[in-house]
């Protein structure tokens, strides 16, 4: 991380009024532990940008780290004025109230989640204890239910990891977050000469085509059966100059 770190200080030298830079640095900061270096980087950013959503957020984690959850909570509702679908936030919300022990509140905040991604398995697991501290065992008991069907059966790893090592591109669609490798696609000429390539029937004919119109075009006119016919009326019709 302070490489990272290094590189977003260097993007504030050469634009001190870019708000997201400070950002970044604080960021670094946080997955650190470095928390109160963290804080004055975020009062930076957002003297430059008051509504900007990732400084309240990161400011959130900022106070939740030193157990701040009330100061934690308001910032993360900051960023859910401008975000107020993001699950990420929600869920951030509704453990502050958690941990504040406001559980009918946190149940609220958490269903927010939930309206956006039903399976998500942060806001079933906080929704778990939710419930186990309202003493309500029987809707503890649901979200102890979902939160098992949503999470990742580490069982299934140990019987799909063989296949997976020896097959590397079904092993890359298994992953929750992958990517597609590009591939260089024909132009139309590419395609055009191909599949001439491969039909050699089809390239004679244009060229029989081609050379019989010129031949036509080059022709006089002679009489046939009578009568004046181009060379171009004989040859549709299949007679021989």
């Amino acid at each position: 991380m302070k490489g990272a770190e290094r590189a977003f200080e260097y993007v504030t030298k050469l634009e001190p009024e870019y708000a997201n830079g400070w950002v970044n640095i604080a960021r670094a900061r946080i997955q650190e532990g470095n928390i109160d270096a963290a804080k004055p980087v975020l009062e930076k950013a957002l003297a430059l940008n008051p509504d900007l959503a990732s400084a309240h957020y990161f400011r959130g984690l900022a106070f939740k780290a030193d157990g701040q959850y009330p100061e934690a909570f308001d910032e993360f509702s900051k960023a859910a004025t401008e975000y107020p679908r993001d699950r990420v936030v929600r869920n951030q919300m509704g453990r502050m109230l958690f941990l504040q022990r406001k559980y009918l509140e946190a149940v609220a905040e958490l269903e927010k989640t939930l309206a956006v991604d039903p399976e998500d398995l942060e806001a079933h697991y906080n929704l778990m204890l939710c419930y186990r501290g309202l003493n309500n065992d029987e809707m503890a008991s649901r979200e102890e239910k979902l939160y098992l069907r949503f999470k990742a059966d580490e069982s299934s790893r140990a019987i799909t990891g063989p296949f997976k090592l020896t097959h590397p591109d079904d092993n890359n669609e298994a992953q929750p977050v992958h990517e597609h490798v590009s591939v260089v696609l024909e132009t139309v000429a590419d395609s055009r000469q191909n599949a001439e390539g491969s039909n050699p029937r089809a390239k004679y004919s244009r060229q029989y085509a081609e050379d019989s119109r010129q031949k036509a075009k080059n022709s006089r006119p002679y009489v046939g059966g009578g009568k004046q016919q181009s060379a171009r009326e004989n040859l549709a019709l299949g007679a021989v100059p």
